[in-house]
């Protein structure tokens, strides 16, 4: 049922104002169902006064939870590398020249265009796979730890291990203020967060999911989804690795021949018993390019009906930028055909409102940036808001990394709420 008013329509000039300047007593006599939309939209406080983006970002995620979009910032500290370096690792383990890498990426700059030159030469997909494990995880200081994990999951409970993993992963202050997103403790007994629906994580490393386990001392509270036809656990949050995943102790890469069964006799791990991913040219045009595959329409979905963080990312993946996009274009656009049918005239500022209340998912990035040389420059911020609110996203700017680390734990205690989704119905009389 729709809410049609008599009130005039607002003009742009007093939407402006009101975000800027907050609203004057006058405001709350005329437009109230303007300041009504404002704040539940959390672009106005209950004074109907402006919210910083900060504290925006943690009221929705009190009211509606979150989805997390995790970038490969997230693992550097881990010593993972970047995708620039991951690409120029593996085109020398393919057998590349050093002084030949810098030309060919001229030649080809797609990073999934050098992965699948890369798995030509290599030979054989298991020799690729084994080049990218082996670059993932060869500067992680806590290799061995992580390789020490037992892989069956009975023997994972009460594991005396998880300490030491634990304190090894710690040392990545990102990953730990993300992982503790994800976990909630309740009389000390740490279960999953309800108010983080799921992660979508462009990584390939499974540290985060390790972290969680660790500090759950071997409890799954994350579950990898990795196909579609795993559905979601009612007490694990699922984490979706759009480029697929290689276990840090080498799970399905390296398997050892179990004394009942004849090496002779052992299924070799190739082919499509090796881990699904999405590096090489040909499986991204299976995939992610595909309209119709999984991996394609999950973050659609998740970007449709949540609000979104992104955490250690550039954002500068073209799928994502067209994910976000589409997903905002069409909220706006629906939006916009309600407020001017709400107000029975001509609503001028109409999409200029639907814009504002649409702006729901927030990237969360340091003011001062380092290029490839160790360079720092200063990130354009005005500009680089003006490109990200044409995609629905609004920044959370932050002085540097330690503080993107406390922004996150600020979040999680800031917009704790213990009843989240068992709160009871309440209906107009």
């Amino acid at each position: 049922m729709r809410i049609r008013t008599t009130q005039g329509p607002p003009t742009r000039e007093a939407i402006d104002r009101l975000v800027r300047d907050g609203a004057t007593s006058d405001d709350e006599i005329q437009s109230p169902l303007l300041l009504r939309r404002l704040k539940q939209a959390f672009i106005l406080d209950h004074r109907f006064q402006p919210m910083p983006a900060r504290e925006r970002l943690a009221q929705q995620y009190k009211k509606d939870g979150l989805v997390l979009f995790l970038g490969a910032g997230v693992s550097r500290g881990s010593h993972v590398p970047s995708w620039p370096e991951l690409a120029d690792a593996v085109l020398l383990k393919s057998g590349i020249a050093e002084d030949e890498v810098n030309t060919l990426k001229k030649a080809f700059p797609s990073y999934v265009t050098q992965f699948e030159l890369a798995g030509q030469l290599l030979g054989s997909d298991k020799k690729f796979v084994q080049a990218i494990y082996e670059t993932l995880y060869e500067r992680v200081e806590c290799k061995a730890q992580l390789e020490a994990i037992p892989l069956k999951y009975e023997d994972q409970i009460g594991w005396p291990g998880w300490k030491n993993v634990l304190a090894g992963l710690q040392a990545n202050k990102t990953l730990e203020a993300v992982g503790e997103l994800l976990i909630n403790d309740y009389v000390g007994e740490p279960k999953r967060n309800p108010q983080i629906h799921a992660v979508l994580t462009v990584n390939a490393d499974n540290l985060l999911e390790l972290y969680c386990e660790a500090r759950t001392g071997g409890r799954r509270v994350v579950t990898l989804v990795d196909r579609a036809s795993v559905g979601d656990h009612p007490d694990q949050t699922p984490v979706y690795h759009l480029h697929g995943t290689l276990d840090a102790r080498g799970e399905n890469l390296f398997r050892s021949c179990p004394t009942s069964v004849a090496s002779a006799e052992l299924e070799e791990a190739t082919g499509e018993l090796l881990p699904d991913r999405v590096f090489c040219e040909s499986e991204y045009y299976a995939t992610i390019a595909n309209p119709s595959s999984y991996l394609n329409h999950t973050p659609q979905s998740f970007l449709r009906r949540h609000n979104a963080l992104f955490i250690g990312t550039s954002l500068d993946d073209m799928n994502m930028r067209r994910w976000l996009y589409d997903s905002f274009h069409e909220r706006v656009r629906h939006r916009t055909r309600y407020l001017r049918e709400s107000y029975w005239r001509q609503y001028q500022g109409a999409e200029h409102e639907a814009r504002l209340e649409s702006l729901r998912h927030y990237w969360l990035r340091p003011e001062v940036e380092k290029d490839k040389t160790g360079s720092i420059w200063v990130v354009p911020k005005k500009h680089v808001e003006s490109v990200m609110s044409n995609l629905g996203v609004q920044m959370v700017w932050c002085s540097d990394y330690e503080e993107m680390q406390q922004c996150v734990s600020e979040i999680k205690k800031d917009g704790y709420d213990p009843e989240f989704g068992r709160h009871i119905a309440s209906y107009p009389g």
